[in-house]
C-alpha cells in the first residue's frame, strides 16, 4: 500500500511538473527552467534532512508532527475533522491542548499551516518528503511565473529576473520544503505576476482568475502585514499604469511619485487612527516583543542587538537604518565559524558587492534603463520589509529565512545596470 501511495504521488508530481513545463510563460525561462526546478526540489529534501538529522528540532518538524494529530482525527472521525478544518471546532479541550499553535488558533498562521499539511498527509500517507516536494513545487511555480512575466514585460532584465528568483541560494533553500515560507513565496510571487499581467494588459486565462481568491487567501493568511503593504503598493501600480494610458500627465514619473507620496501620507494617517493589528502602537509593541523573545534564544551565538530599542515610533525609526543594513548584510564573514554562518556571510558579501556595482553604475550613468514606477514600488516594499524584519529578528539564522520575502526583489533591482548585465552575459551565455 505504501509503495502504491508513493507511486501515485510521484506520478502526480511528474504530471504537475509536466504542466508547469507546458505553460506558455515557462518557455521564456528556457534553458534555465528545468535546472532551477530540480534545484528547488532537491533543496526541499535537503531542508528536511538538515532539520531531522542534524538539528533534531525546528519549525518544519513541529509542523509535521502537529499535523499528524489532525490527520489521526480524520481517520477516527472524518466529520469532526472537517468541522475542525473549516470552522475551528475542536472535539475537546484536551485535544486542542495537544495540538501546537492553538492558543490563538483563529489568527495563527502556523495552525493554518497544520491544517494544510494534514490534508497532504491524507494524500501522501503522511510522507514528509513527498509533502516537501509538493510545497517546493508550489513555491517554484509562483516564483518561476513571476520571473517569466518580468522577462516578458521588461525583456532587458530577463536574466536578472531568472537569477534573482530562481538561483539565489538562501532564497531557493528557505522557500523550499515544508515551511510557511514556501507557501508565502509561491502565493506572493503569483499575485505579483498577476498584477503585472493586468497592468500591462497581457491576456489572463480563466483559470488564473479562478485561482486568484485562493492565492490571495494564502498570502494574506500566512503574512497579513506584508500582504497589506504589498497589496496596497501593487494596487497603486495597477491603477496608475492603466490610467496613464489615457491620462498623459500620469505618464510622468514625477507625477506618479507625487501621487505615491500622497497615498503614503493617507496610509500613514489611516494606520495612526486604526485599531487592531494595524494600529501603530500594536505594530511597534509586537516588533519589540518579537525581538526580545528571539534575543533571549540567541544569546548563545552571534546576533544583532539594539540597545535603545523601545516599543515607540521614535525608537523604531531611529533604529530603522541599522535594521535595514543588518537585514541586508548581516552576518558578515567571520562573525561565526559555523558552516551556516560562513555560507550566509559569503552570500551577504556578494550582495554587498552587487550593491557597490549598482551604486557605481548609477554614478557613472550606465543604468540599463531609466527609473520606472515599478522600481520605486519594489524599493518601497524592500525598505519596509527589511526594516521590520531587521528590527524584529536578532537571530542570524532566522533572519536569513525571513528576509527571502524581499531579497529576490532587491537582487533583481541591483542587477539592472549595464555592469551587472555584462557580467551575467558572460556567466549565462545561453538562452538569448
Amino acid at each position: 500500500m505504501t509503495l502504491l501511495v508513493y507511486f501515485l504521488n510521484i506520478l502526480l508530481l511528474f504530471g504537475a511538473g509536466w504542466l508547469l513545463h507546458r505553460q506558455e510563460w515557462a518557455q521564456r525561462l528556457k534553458p534555465y527552467l528545468l535546472p532551477a526546478l530540480l534545484l528547488k526540489l532537491i533543496s526541499g529534501v535537503l531542508l528536511g534532512i538538515l532539520y531531522f538529522h542534524y538539528y533534531g528540532e525546528g519549525d518544519t518538524i513541529t509542523y509535521f508532527r502537529g499535523s499528524q494529530k489532525l490527520t489521526q482525527l480524520a481517520y477516527e472521525d472524518l466529520g469532526t475533522y472537517w468541522r475542525l478544518l473549516l470552522f475551528n471546532e475542536f472535539p475537546s479541550e484536551s485535544f486542542k491542548q495537544s495540538v501546537p499553535f492553538t492558543r490563538f488558533f483563529y489568527f495563527s498562521n502556523s495552525f493554518f499551516l497544520l491544517k494544510i499539511i494534514s490534508l497532504f498527509n491524507l494524500l501522501t500517507g503522511s510522507s514528509y518528503y513527498l509533502i516537501s516536494l509538493y510545497f517546493s513545487l508550489f513555491s517554484f511555480w509562483g516564483m518561476a511565473k513571476l520571473a517569466a512575466i518580468l522577462a516578458d514585460i521588461f525583456p532587458e532584465t530577463r536574466k536578472a529576473a531568472i537569477v534573482a528568483f530562481l538561483f539565489i541560494p538562501s532564497v531557493v533553500f528557505w522557500s523550499s520544503g515544508l515551511l510557511k515560507d514556501a507557501v508565502l513565496m509561491g502565493s506572493m510571487c503569483w499575485i505579483v505576476a498577476f498584477v503585472l499581467q493586468l497592468a500591462h494588459r497581457q491576456p489572463v486565462s480563466i483559470l488564473t482568475w479562478l485561482l486568484l481568491p485562493f492565492q490571495l487567501y494564502l498570502f494574506i493568511r500566512i503574512k497579513v502585514f506584508f500582504a497589506a503593504v504589498l497589496l496596497v503598493l501593487l494596487g497603486y501600480y495597477l491603477v496608475v499604469t492603466l490610467l496613464a494610458k489615457s491620462i498623459k500627465k500620469l505618464q510622468s514619473i514625477k507625477v506618479q511619485l507625487l501621487a505615491l507620496a500622497g497615498l503614503a501620507l493617507l496610509a500613514a494617517v489611516m494606520v495612526w487612527q486604526m485599531s487592531g493589528i494595524f494600529n501603530v502602537a500594536f505594530i511597534t509593541e509586537q516588533l519589540v516583543k518579537t525581538y526580545t523573545g528571539l534575543l533571549t534564544l540567541s544569546q548563545h551565538g552571534p546576533h544583532i542587538s539594539y540597545h535603545s530599542l523601545e516599543p515607540t515610533v521614535t525608537s523604531v525609526f531611529s533604529n530603522a537604518p541599522k535594521a535595514f543594513f543588518n537585514s541586508l548584510y548581516r552576518p558578515f564573514i567571520g562573525e561565526s565559524g559555523s558552516a551556516l554562518y560562513v555560507i550566509l556571510g559569503l552570500e551577504n558579501l556578494l550582495l554587498f558587492i552587487l550593491t557597490g556595482v549598482a551604486l557605481a553604475a548609477a554614478f557613472s550613468k550606465v543604468w540599463l534603463q531609466k527609473v520606472h514606477l515599478w522600481h520605486i514600488i519594489l524599493l518601497l516594499f524592500i525598505v519596509i520589509s527589511a526594516v521590520v524584519i531587521g528590527i524584529s529578528t536578532p537571530n542570524f539564522g532566522t533572519l536569513s529565512r525571513y528576509r527571502i520575502i524581499f531579497l529576490p526583489f532587491l537582487v533583481y533591482l541591483l542587477l539592472q545596470n549595464r555592469i551587472a548585465q555584462r557580467i551575467m552575459q558572460k556567466l549565462l551565455p545561453l538562452g538569448q
